[in-house]
């Protein structure tokens, strides 16, 4: 009796400390948690196809082709070493010899066919996610998207470096593209706006499947063949559903938006906001870095400088593991400065865009001069990479700010842009290390840095980080004129949860001509107007 009286105490201590665990981690913490792993499938799910190549990685050069390419071209080589007999090691000549075209191999041949496809499927879907999310729910889309990726994940073995393996790369960057606004709309409905900058820079969660995949994925290719990692896809993927279904679609209840929001989106004032646009460039400019920081400095790394570059090498995956929590460390530091006051949002979007754009523009550009130090380009090449992370908590949140109630219209037009940036940066990567302009790395770095400094320049001109008069399009008629509106969508209503609407002094929608915002009112009044608690 005396130990089953000790198990009941033990049991009722038990069922506190989980009552108290449950009551300082909310619906916040679990959805951010739920985000940050599916954005990391995604990027598992990009790169997998790379990583599976591996078994049929052979190179059309001999290694004395190669290793006589590296001398032509490396500039270690030209500038680096002194002429023979030379009583003075500090005097270089500079050779010139001719350039040596070094052709893509089957293997990157098939690898730029199937990351060409994914991009395809993620410049196709963005914005039409976005619209049906409104119907179906957010989090029922983002859910059933990464669903579809593990599935298909499934079919590739069966398919593999075929026609319909090329269809399946596409509809996988199909899922993986609808998560993006999906995610920004789950975000603008459930997140407090104080917190949105940390909450947003979860999504490089994506930069973090690269590492993994890179590591996890090379482990398993090479013991168990290509194939298992299409498998470990697929049983991720469905355990990931399993919790998502669980502690989220359940658990936070999101109900249809009514027949009213699902076709009231002014599409004429949306398309004409040069705010919108300048958010959607700066996405742009981004992903064109992004890309030619992961394809070309890591290629112009191994051709010139000799690296190993393989997707388990430090160079090829660690980077990406500093990029996430840079990112997060961006995100706090960005929602501390607007709780304080110490700058509006505007001036902190735009603080961010200049670190994230500004400073890696210099570094790409200089990349392609360091010469003799091989430290160097690698260190420019982490360094730009890490300071590209601050992109979320600034023109990513941006899309947020500009219009709570569209934030996945608005961000999905962004990520069709930064698809489009994807493409092209793909295309001038391999056409400039290995087409019509062949070893033109400093074409590659300069083009990648003036895109970055532009789309920079366009958004500190015109971006802004608050409510745009439109996005108080619905505005309730009973409402006196001096009391302007937003009204922030839930995903999914019924009959006893409708829109979500918070009243927003004059002040605050001025803001939109102002270029300031004061986040601590905006708090103040979320919640004094009915807001949703989770």
């Amino acid at each position: 009796m005396a130990t089953l009286g000790q198990l009941k105490r033990s049991s009722i201590h038990i069922q506190h400390a989980v009552k108290e665990v449950q009551e300082k981690i909310n619906h916040r913490h679990i959805l951010t948690f739920m985000l940050t792993i599916g954005f990391a499938i995604g990027g598992i799910v990009e790169q997998s196809s790379s990583v599976a190549l591996l078994p049929n990685n052979k190179a059309l050069v001999s290694a004395e082709e190669f290793a006589q390419y590296v001398e032509n071209t490396s500039y270690i080589t030209r500038l680096c070493n002194p002429p023979e007999n030379d009583s003075n090691p500090d005097v270089h000549v500079v050779l010139s010899i001719p350039h040596i075209e070094i052709p893509l191999s089957l293997s990157e041949e098939t690898e730029s066919i199937l990351r060409e496809a994914f991009m395809w499927g993620c410049f196709i879907s963005p914005l039409g996610a976005s619209r049906i999310a409104v119907r179906v729910g957010a989090e029922q889309l983002f859910g059933y998207a990464i669903l579809g990726v593990g599935i298909s994940a499934a079919l590739v073995p069966a398919a593999w470096l075929t026609s319909a393996h090329v269809a399946l790369r596409i509809f996988q960057g199909i899922c993986i593209g609808a998560t993006w606004p999906t995610a920004h709309m789950m975000a603008a409905s459930w997140i407090d706006p104080k917190y949105m900058g940390t909450f947003v820079s979860c999504y490089t969660a994506v930069n973090l499947g690269y590492a993994i995949v890179g590591y996890l994925g090379t482990f398993l290719v090479t013991n168990f063949g290509r194939d298992s990692v299409c498998y470990f896809i697929c049983l991720t993927v469905f355990l990931w559903f399993f919790f998502w279904w669980r502690f989220v679609e359940v658990s936070l209840a999101f109900k249809t938006p009514n027949e009213k929001v699902r076709s009231a989106i002014p599409w004429r004032h949306f398309l004409a906001s040069p705010a919108v646009w300048a958010c959607g460039l700066v996405v742009l400019g981004s992903q064109w870095a992004d890309a030619t920081l992961m394809l070309g400095v890591l290629k112009y790394l191994k051709l010139v400088y000799g690296f190993t570059t393989s997707h388990n090498d430090v160079l090829s995956a660690v980077p990406h593991i500093g990029h996430f929590f840079a990112a997060i460390t961006f995100g706090v530091i960005v929602d501390h400065i607007r709780a304080s006051g110490i700058v509006s949002t505007t001036t902190a979007r735009k603080l961010l865009v200049y670190i994230a754009h500004f400073l890696p523009a210099a570094l790409i550009f200089v990349l392609g001069y360091t010469g003799c130090d091989p430290a160097a380009p690698a260190a420019m090449y982490t360094a730009a990479l890490t300071l590209t992370a601050a992109t979320p908590a600034g023109a990513y949140a941006s899309a947020i700010d500009l219009a709570p109630e569209y934030a996945g219209t608005t961000f999905g037009l962004c990520t069709t842009l930064g698809a489009a940036g994807l493409l092209a940066a793909n295309y001038v990567v391999r056409e400039g290390l290995h087409g019509s302009f062949a070893g033109w790395w400093r074409l590659v770095f300069g083009i990648a840095s003036a895109e970055l400094f532009l789309t920079a320049c366009v958004f500190l001109t015109i971006g802004k980080g608050c409510a745009l008069s439109w996005s108080s399009h619905y505005v309730p008629k009973q409402l006196p004129p001096e009391q302007p509106r937003f009204s922030i969508v839930t995903v999914r209503s019924s009959d006893t949860v409708g829109a979500r609407t918070n009243s927003l002094d004059s002040d605050d929608v001025l803001c939109a001509r102002r270029g300031s915002h004061n986040v601590n009112h905006l708090q103040e009044t979320l919640d004094n107007s009915k807001r949703i608690n989770i």
